[in-house]
């Protein structure tokens, strides 16, 4: 599956959600970057559907089909079943039309080699036996399962064994595209023993892609028949949970002991776990994709799993099969085991005890288990580190807890004072230096500021101030340069104050002097002036009322004197 998915590193924020999702935990995370570990992946495709920041994609195969169209080569395609869930309704049937319009000289139904595959798949079941259609489930087998590789059914899946009719009923240099749902598709195409059947495999993604950038309207499109191929009975409801055993007319409802369908990665895994010599089932179909194929990571991601199934199902009751030949090809496969314990080595119980107490979790009080790094528990990420796919830092509160101690030592080993106030101007923290500088000591947190220094700059943020207000102040023979901002969403102002008693000014600082003098000095003049200014007004109302006064007195004697 090498070169399946991979991380776009510009878009990895660090969120660890695909971590988290990953199944088998194919996730390594180097400086803060998650990429995916190839080795151990199954391109399941459940990052790619989960990221949030579309940081994992899956390999871009676009480019190669329509290099196959420009060799002039004879091209057909094979169109996985779902394809009636991800182009629904009256898209389906137009959809042949426009891909013929890309230049495909054949348009066939995937759903002809999936019968092919459901009918051997019942012919050869036995004890134990597993269906081997989905590729993730295959693949997770053989790396993860390995003591359960012998019960792969030696069948080869849907895809495989129709690229082969294909070539066989047109040529052998016929080239094949298929398009499906799935990414382990294109690591499937890979494998030696396939080179026979599929040429390139896209996703209804770069399909959906490829369509708009030929201007290729659906809307605009006729509806057209696939060409003619073998009947394909209930292969078109492969897609969905429990479909292939529909096809080969398996009985598998709530009664049947000795079958059984599941889907959904948990699931499967869990289902796993029964040791081969406990293994109940005479035939197990599994699918990796909850809810089956229509369930896959290419799907249209606005579309829920009860209308996808719907869609197929409607499809299936309606469609029309073009009767001709099915021919006749190999269908075998070969699955070997590929252990990952080579890659993923025991870790010791040292090793996982020195991570925890490296993180402060050496107590099971302190192990939260909160699964914000990606792993359920503390204890799977210490041996994620231990065997180098995680990082300490992704622990959420050992990174919260080391960024506090590393704040707390630039802050007091700073050769500055640093004191920090809230809107009351009141002390909340103030720094060694502080102390030392104004002769007081961290217990009297809680006082004014004012107690110890000018509390302007401090007023002047309060005001509306902008920006760092910047003093050079004198107190008790201390000469220090004040630098003071705000953290508006704290509610707090922080002070930094730098002893230059014994430094001689530069010119920036000279300036500043000269700036705070000018500033003192026009604060005090305008002071005065508006003192002046309302004395005079004072004084020149206190005259016209004596004034005043005084004429009424003049005219109260003047009116007691004889004539």
């Amino acid at each position: 599956m090498a070169g399946v998915i991979y991380t776009v590193d510009a878009n990895c924020q660090d969120c660890y959600r695909c971590v988290r999702v990953c199944p088998v935990g194919a996730i390594r995370v180097e400086h803060g970057q998650a990429r995916v570990e190839e080795a151990l992946c199954v391109a399941c495709g459940t990052c790619v559907r989960e990221c949030p920041q579309h940081a994992k994609a899956i390999r871009d195969d676009l480019e190669r089909a329509r290099e196959l169209l420009r060799t002039g080569a004879s091209v057909a395609v094979s169109l996985a079943p779902s394809f009636a869930a991800a182009f629904p309704g009256w898209r389906a049937a137009r959809l042949p039309a426009a891909l013929r319009k890309l230049g495909f000289a054949k348009v066939y139904e995937t759903a002809e080699g999936a019968r092919a595959v459901a009918e051997a798949s019942r012919r050869l079941r036995g004890a134990g036996s597993i269906c081997t259609c989905c590729p993730a489930v295959v693949s997770y087998i053989e790396k993860y399962k390995p003591e359960l590789t012998p019960q792969l059914l030696p069948v080869a899946s849907p895809m495989v064994v129709h690229g082969r009719m294909i070539k066989a009923r047109l040529g052998a240099r016929t080239r094949v595209v298929f398009i499906g749902p799935c990414a382990a598709k294109k690591g499937e195409a890979l494998r030696p023993e396939n080179a026979d059947a599929v040429d390139v495999v896209l996703t209804f993604e770069e399909l959906s892609r490829w369509l708009e950038s030929e201007a290729i309207d659906l809307a605009s499109c006729p509806e057209s028949f696939f060409d003619p191929c073998g009947d394909v009975g209930q292969a078109r409801l492969f897609p969905l949970e429990g479909g292939l055993l529909k096809t080969a007319g398996v009985e598998a409802d709530a009664g049947s002991l000795d079958v059984v369908h599941v889907s959904g990665s948990r699931e499967i895994m869990t289902l796993l776990d029964t040791p081969p010599s406990q293994w109940p089932y005479a035939l197990a179909e599994l699918m990796f994709c909850r809810g089956g194929c229509v369930g896959g990571p290419c799907m249209p991601k606005e579309q829920d799993a009860f209308s996808a199934s719907r869609a197929v199902a409607a499809y299936a009751a309606q469609a029309i099969t073009l009767p001709g030949d099915t021919p006749a090809v190999p269908m075998d496969a070969a699955f070997a085991p590929t252990p990952v314990a080579s890659i993923l080595p025991e870790v010791s119980e040292a090793r996982i005890r020195e991570i925890l107490e490296s993180t402060g979790k050496a107590e099971a009080a302190n192990q939260l288990n909160c699964g914000a790094c990606g792993y359920p528990t503390c204890r799977d990420n210490a041996i994620a580190v231990a065997r180098g796919m995680a990082e300490p830092g992704m622990c959420v509160s050992y990174a919260r807890q080391r960024a506090e101690r590393r704040a707390e030592i630039i802050l007091e080993t700073s050769p500055n004072g640093i004191v920090i106030v809230d809107e009351n101007l009141t002390v909340l923290h103030m720094n060694a230096r502080f102390a030392r500088m104004f002769s007081c000591d961290a217990s009297q947190a809680g006082s004014p500021v004012s107690r110890w220094l000018d509390p302007e700059g401090f007023e002047r943020l309060l005001a509306g101030a902008e920006g760092t207000q910047e003093a050079i102040r004198v107190r008790e023979g201390l000469k220090y340069h004040e630098l003071i901002y705000a953290l508006p969403v704290e509610g707090q102002m922080v002070g930094i104050f730098v002893d230059v008693t014994a430094a001689t000014f530069d010119a920036r600082q000279v300036d500043l002097l000269k700036d705070q003098s000018l500033r003192g000095a026009r604060e005090l003049l305008e002071h005065q002036i508006r003192f002046a200014q309302e004395m005079a007004h004072y004084l020149g109302k206190s005259t016209a009322q004596t004034e005043e006064l005084v004429k009424q007195l003049m005219g109260i004697f003047a009116e007691d004197t004889p004539r």
